[in-house]
């Protein structure tokens, strides 16, 4: 079944010195894992995942994104992934890829936008043309 939401519910960006070259690092967590009922027409069962995701430029600054996707399926589909989730911290590997995939692709983009903004480098490797030695 689809993921049929995304929202950000945070975004905190911050540059605290200048950039030395410092190791930048990335961090994803899902921190929760609830059950809702979603109401638009019939009452559908739905997951909600809770993130944070980061990242970290050393002394130069931090970032903070936390939100959450919403996950829909059968409802004893949901209540046995938040079985799981709540027995063990676990989710079907198919079923976490798809939220963990999604998490990364629209908080890389927002992160790599909010970087800009405070002129701190990409977290990410971006693509360069290297000139043609001939």
């Amino acid at each position: 079944m689809p993921i049929v939401g995304f929202n950000f519910t945070k975004m905190n960006i911050e540059r605290k010195d200048k950039f030395n070259n410092d190791k930048i690092n990335s961090n994803l967590n899902i921190t929760h894992v609830e059950q809702e009922q979603l109401t638009i027409g019939p009452s559908e069962e739905i997951l909600k995942f809770i993130f944070e995701f980061s990242v970290n430029y050393g002394t130069a600054g931090d970032t903070l994104l936390e939100g959450h996707v919403v996950y829909m399926d059968s409802p004893e589909k949901i209540k046995e992934y938040l079985s799981s989730w709540e027995k063990d911290k676990s989710i079907p590997t198919d079923i976490m890829s798809q939220i963990l995939n999604t998490i990364l692709f629209k908080c890389n983009v927002k992160a790599l936008n909010l970087s800009q903004e405070v002129n701190l480098p990409p977290h990410i490797q971006l693509p360069r043309v290297k000139p043609n030695k001939n």
